[in-house]
């Protein structure tokens, strides 16, 4: 009799535990919980992907093309260099929801005093996320985006009131930095190992290109900001070069190079090295050119011709072999094509570096300050020097690929600006030039500043009409949708019509940039006036 009075309480007991259980719903959920996978955010891990997502912008060929550093025989179906079509014109909004929402999770995760470097950093990236974009739109989401389901349809602000506040919120991180506190993530951080000091100046820097965007349409702000970075302390030296390093390895090469789709350079165009390549590009006539007839040291390390040699071909960096292409001047393959200018190996290798930001642009910006007759701590003459000499040395941090090392030595350099002496004595618009040309071979590869900054200067000036007709006659390509020009900016992103019609519209009529593109890609953004210059 006990001994079933046993078994019916134990029965009883385990109901009750079964019950409570099931009415646990924390308990059923850490059941379906997977133990290989993290369920939490890790500050660290997160700041690196924010940095690593921080270099210039995805890679839009048909810039590359337009500001005639590549030309093709081929790519008439696509904007190419001919501007055949608005494909490779058209914005993307991504930005929001991937490096500005990583950048507003993390600022939360790292509340107090102690982590305020590390919000800076976080700022400084944010705002060289979002120059970009409205670097190349105009007008777009700023102070009304990011608020979730509070504000589905943000209005876009202009991109004057977007630059002031950028501005400003840029300043304010900077000045909140705090080298007794602690660092910036140590080494989770890929560009400094946490060091504030190279933040700083990393931020300045960002502040300094600001500043000069102003330089035209309102040149008194524009002298406020470019001194007041100037001032703060900006990149000058080769250490505080803000570079990704990658490697020959999947999953870690330099996207650029390598990365998935047409869009890089080895998939799009240099599959194979010597012979034939998939879209027919070149080294454009315009960059070889110029670097040929400067006696620039830089060409026989970017450059090559493959030559053939019995089943093969050998690269051959000697500068006076080096020829390009002329820009939109050809659409089937021309009988010469193994003669032209191909990228060389070392400018291939999957394993490069991609600079975000460093001295050379900094210099060259001071020199651009300094000739406008601002206080920069500098003159234009030794800030340009300097500038060209940053530039040439920061090839010693590409990979050794023969026929070419990559490093530049100072007897070259110093050789190089004996005979391009900066122009000191010359008209202004000499001197400018001459600095917009260095910024132009200098950022090789960022191609989203270098468009920024020929709208800002038109300089250096690109020839886009190079057709020959039948007559004789020398025009731009035929049937092209720019009217023979480079654009100016780039299209909204169509979705937005669907999502946020009414101030989608708004922005493209304050603008002057209509749906039907019937303006042929000519409106500007905010910062890009003067004259039409810069092409002819």
């Amino acid at each position: 009799m006990k001994h079933t009075s046993f078994k019916i309480i134990h029965a009883i007991g385990v109901i009750i535990i079964i019950a409570t259980l099931s009415c646990n719903k924390k308990s059923l959920t850490d059941l379906n919980k997977n133990p290989d996978v993290i369920g939490f955010v890790k500050p660290e891990y997160s700041f690196t992907a924010a940095v690593f997502n921080s270099i210039p912008g995805q890679s839009y060929r048909a810039l590359g093309q337009g500001l005639q550093y590549f030309s093709t025989y081929k790519e008439v179906p696509a904007i190419g260099d001919k501007f055949f079509n608005f494909g490779g014109t058209v914005g993307n909004f991504g930005v929001y929801s991937g490096q500005l929402n990583r950048l507003m999770q993390l600022v939360e995760l790292i509340p107090g005093d102690e982590n305020i470097n590390k919000r800076s950093a976080c700022e400084i990236l944010r705002i060289l996320a979002f120059h970009q974009q409205t670097d190349l739109m105009g007008d777009l989401p700023y102070s009304e985006s990011m608020k979730g389901d509070a504000n589905l349809k943000p209005k876009y602000d202009t991109q004057k009131s977007i630059y002031e506040a950028m501005l400003t919120q840029l300043e304010t991180a900077l000045l909140a930095m705090n080298a007794s506190k602690p660092d910036v993530f140590g080494n989770a951080d890929p560009y400094f190992k946490g060091d504030v000091a190279k933040w700083k100046k990393f931020g300045y820097t960002l502040l300094l290109r600001l500043g000069m965007r102003l330089s035209d349409v309102e040149p008194t702000t524009a002298k406020i900001w470019v001194e007041k970075a100037a001032a703060g302390g900006v990149m000058k030296d080769f250490a505080d070069i803000a570079y990704i390093k990658y490697a020959n390895v999947t999953d870690q090469m330099n996207p650029r190079v390598a990365g998935p789709g047409s869009g890089s350079l080895i998939n799009g165009d240099f599959a194979s090295p010597g012979g034939d390549n998939v879209e027919g590009s070149k080294w454009s006539a315009k960059f070889i050119d110029h670097l040929k007839n400067t006696n620039d040291p830089r060409l026989p390390v970017v450059s090559v011709v493959w030559t053939p040699s019995g089943n093969t071909y050998v690269a051959d960096n000697s500068p006076a072999l080096q020829r390009g292409m002329l820009n939109g001047s050809l659409n089937t393959r021309p009988s010469d094509f193994n003669t032209y200018s191909e990228p060389s190996l070392l400018y291939l290798d999957r394993s490069s570096p991609i600079i975000t930001m460093g001295p050379a642009e900094a210099y060259l910006l001071l020199a651009e300050g300094a000739l406008r007759g601002w206080n920069v701590g500098t003159d234009a003459a030794t800030a340009y020097n300097n500038g060209v000499r940053a530039a040439m040395q920061q090839w010693a941090l590409w990979p050794d690929v023969a026929p070419h090392s990559g490093v530049i030595g100072e007897t070259s350099i110093a050789n190089y600006l004996a005979e391009n002496p900066y122009l000191t004595g010359e008209p202004f618009a000499k001197q400018l030039e001459q600095i917009s040309t260095q910024k132009w071979v200098s950022m090789l590869g960022d191609d989203y500043e270098v468009f920024a900054n020929w709208r800002r200067t038109k300089y250096p000036v690109f020839r886009y009409a190079n057709w020959t007709n039948p007559d004789g006659s020398i025009t731009s390509y035929p049937g092209n949708v720019t009217g023979g020009k480079m654009w100016r900016r780039f299209s909204l992103p169509t979705s937005e019509r669907n999502v946020n019609n009414a101030n989608y519209l708004e922005a493209l009529q304050r603008q002057h940039f209509t749906e039907e593109q019937q303006d042929l890609l000519q409106g500007r953004v905010w910062w890009d006036i003067g004259p039409e210059t810069g092409q002819d």
